[in-house]
């Protein structure tokens, strides 16, 4: 199961964000996407999850997903999670979850006044998932706490275990450990690789390098909206280009 975007361009008025940018991630593994602040690489989570107008083609196994329909992408199985954790403070860690359970048969009031039975039996299978994904994350005691009282890291670990509820192909993550401290780091790390394990492809976003190699294996590098650099997560940095990139200049060994 391969998620691939296909010369994909992005444009604020006369400003070109994305220019022709092409990469791929498999299922059960996991890309860094990086690059200097400000050369694209939120856009393109955006624009992969539709939520920015984009030319080109996004397509999952070969089968084009509709640009700038959010709501398309994740029907097709695409999660995203934000640089801020994204939970409603009002509900409980528990609702929270349950918001992106993808099974929505036997919901409403016409199943509510015609098929009680099939409706509770759904109902109480939706809740056993949500409540095993907070578990899975840590949060098996705070499963009826409202999302307000967590702890910033404790947000991101309900925003992820919302994302293992809805069971998606890939998951698009832009700067998860923003705001973590080390040892949240390291936990969010191992949080991940199990999503990729369990076959999650991975687009991955974010600037703390040592993080990223214990999670990915390959970078995809941007400048300036456009691609300079592929490769292994240890080989890319001591790229030319790469160097430029980031230092406006290309080191000069002596």
């Amino acid at each position: 199961m391969t998620l691939a975007t296909h010369d994909i361009r992005v444009s604020f008025g006369g400003v070109v964000a994305v220019d022709g940018v092409s990469l791929s991630v498999d299922a059960g593994s996991a890309v860094a996407l990086v690059g200097p602040n400000g050369s694209g690489k939120t856009t393109i989570l955006n624009a992969i999850s539709g939520l920015v107008p984009a030319r080109g083609r996004v397509t999952i196994d070969g089968t084009d997903l509709p640009l700038g329909r959010p709501r398309r992408a994740a029907a097709a199985g695409l999660a995203r999670t934000f640089q801020t954790p994204q939970v409603i403070d009002d509900l409980s860690c528990l609702d929270n979850a349950l918001l992106s359970a993808p099974d929505r048969r036997a919901t409403g009031l016409a199943a509510a006044w015609l098929g009680r039975s099939t409706m509770l039996r759904r109902e109480r299978d939706r809740w056993a998932t949500a409540a095993a994904a907070l578990e899975r994350f840590g949060l098996g005691d705070l499963v009826d706490e409202p999302a307000s009282r967590l702890t910033y890291g404790q947000r991101r670990w309900l925003e992820l275990a919302r994302v293992a509820v809805s069971a998606p192909r890939h998951l698009l993550a832009d700067e998860p450990s923003a705001g973590l401290n080390d040892v949240e780091t390291e936990e969010l790390a191992r949080h991940l690789r199990t999503l990729r394990d369990d076959g999650i492809g991975i687009v991955l976003v974010d600037h703390k390098v040592d993080f990223l190699r214990t999670v990915t294996d390959r970078a995809f590098v941007l400048a300036l909206g456009r691609p300079v650099a592929e490769g292994g997560i240890d080989d890319v940095w001591d790229l030319p280009a790469v160097q430029e990139a980031y230092l406006g200049r290309r080191r000069v060994d002596r």
